[in-house]
């Protein structure tokens, strides 16, 4: 995203509240409890992410808090400072603010979110997410500045977007995530292609074919994390619950700004963000030529 595509954001980052993941631990994994806990496995533990709903500003705020920590910066550390101590001089004028989301489909069971203290805030990780749907892109608003800043995700715009978006009547709008250094997206993998852009900062996705797919420990269909891995990659105390994980074949990328993976159907990802940065990417279609591999692990 361009320079100018960063100042919008935090033009309107001190305004408007958008979709969050918040997590105590640095791993961040999907679920979707049908009717509430009432519904979940027997012995399941609901993942310690949820949502809540942050300006950008503040979002980043936090991320360069981390990286100022991690790499002893007193130069980040003094421009956190100072935004935090502008962001709690507005608290009282504070405003009103793709994928499914996450969470529970029960009003009941659901916690309430309140207001977070700020050192509570400062041991946690966020996930910023900007999902722009080209229904919204008529209207304007933010889902027109990204479809807007990424033409080559448009599929009214053929001439930018044929390479990308393959199936333009299977486009599925364009999903942006800003990281935060030490966020993981726990393994999964998705049931269409995918392209996926760098446009700050660095990722380092590990890539997996749909053939281990008996080797990946995953949730099965009908679980609340289903097509994502049972065990924490980055805990190798983990895997002996699950040995066959050991004999799974990998291979790996550093993603850099600028930046374009192409992901095909079924491919399983694991995501680790290495610093502060920014990522879209766009869904058209599905391809049938690794169907047969997630068949046999009973994901038809």
């Amino acid at each position: 995203m361009s320079n100018h595509g960063h100042d919008h954001f935090q033009s309107v980052g001190d305004v408007e509240e958008y979709r969050t993941e918040r997590s105590p631990v640095n791993q961040f994994m999907w679920y979707r409890l049908r009717g509430g806990k009432s519904n979940s496995p027997a012995g399941y533990q609901v993942p310690p992410n949820d949502e809540t709903e942050m300006p950008f500003g503040e979002w980043l705020e936090h991320a360069l808090d981390k990286d100022a920590k991690a790499l002893g910066s007193v130069e980040l550390a003094a421009r956190v400072k100072a935004m935090k101590e502008r962001r709690l001089s507005r608290a009282g004028n504070k405003s009103e603010g793709g994928d499914e989301p996450l969470g529970i489909d029960d009003e009941d069971n659901k916690e309430q979110d309140d207001e977070e203290s700020e050192e509570s805030k400062e041991s946690k990780w966020y996930y910023f997410r900007i999902n722009a749907a080209l229904k919204g892109a008529k209207k304007g608003r933010i889902d027109k500045f990204v479809y807007d800043e990424l033409s080559f995700f448009d599929p009214r715009k053929r001439e930018d977007s044929s390479f990308y978006i393959v199936d333009p009547k299977e486009e599925r709008g364009i999903n942006c995530r800003f990281g935060m250094r030490g966020v993981i997206a726990a393994n999964h993998f998705d049931m269409s292609r995918n392209m996926i852009a760098i446009f700050g900062g660095e990722r380092r996705y590990v890539l997996g074919h749909p053939s281990q797919c008996s080797k990946m420990a995953l949730y099965p269909r009908g679980h609340p994390s289903l097509r994502h891995s049972a065990i924490d990659w980055s805990n190798p105390t983990e895997w002996d619950k699950h040995p066959e994980f050991k004999e799974a074949l990998i291979n790996e990328v550093v993603m850099h700004a600028g930046d374009v993976l192409y992901l095909p159907t079924s491919w399983f990802h694991y995501i680790v963000n290495l610093g502060l940065n920014f990522q879209c990417n766009a869904r058209s279609g599905i391809t049938e030529e690794n169907a047969h591999h997630i068949k046999k692990c009973g994901f038809a």
